[in-house]
């Protein structure tokens, strides 16, 4: 049975495209690194490696957002517009639940399950939204704001808990851009581990 990788496919296909350029300027293999970083932690002048390595990642990331402005511009745009449709919601949300004396919470986590939820998806705000909340709020024992930050914007979402879950959610952009941006948020992430580890 194959070896499960811990990053998304989207990942591992940048993995792989940096793996020869990286293996070639540093006699280190990239993935090798991320998966098992243990072997090259004791390794002579390993922290000047890894600020290289991690120059050539981010070069090689800017690079594919250079070529993507139109992209980039259409998102922002998108991106906008989610946030005018979460500061509509979310209005509405803090009102009925003040009305109905519903706990309205913004938590760090939520444990939830999937098999008591319903997940309702929404594209944008219109009034006929209103009483559905309102109905929502009425059956709740609290409403928790689960909505994403992406930069200065936020990506609508609310779990409305009682003997059902129901989760409201703002249909959230979806664009190349924010793909390169998570994988290499991804890799970021796993080299400030590394980084921290060869720091002891």
């Amino acid at each position: 049975m194959a070896k499960q990788i811990p990053w998304d496919e989207q990942t591992d296909s940048f993995i792989s495209d940096l793996e020869d350029t990286i293996s070639k300027a540093y006699s280190v293999s990239l993935r090798g690194l991320l998966t098992d970083p243990t072997k090259y932690l004791s390794k002579e002048n390993f922290s000047t490696t890894l600020q290289g390595i991690r120059s050539q990642i981010n070069s090689y990331f800017d690079a594919l957002l250079e070529n993507m402005k139109e992209e980039q511009a259409k998102l922002a745009s998108e991106m906008e517009s989610a946030t005018a449709q979460y500061k509509a919601i979310d209005s509405v949300i803090n009102s009925k639940a003040a009305v109905a004396r519903v706990p309205y919470i913004k938590p760090l986590l939520v444990s939830r399950t999937a098999s008591r939820e319903e997940s309702i998806v929404i594209e944008s705000y219109d009034e006929s939204l209103e009483a559905f909340i309102g109905k929502l709020v009425n059956v709740s024992t609290y409403v928790a704001d689960m909505s994403a930050d992406y930069k200065q914007y936020k990506l609508g979402s609310w779990i409305f808990s009682g003997a059902k879950n129901h989760v409201l959610t703002v249909n959230p952009p979806t664009s190349p851009v924010l793909v390169i941006e998570n994988s290499k948020g991804i890799i970021d992430d796993m080299l400030d581990n590394i980084e921290s580890r060869a720091a002891k």
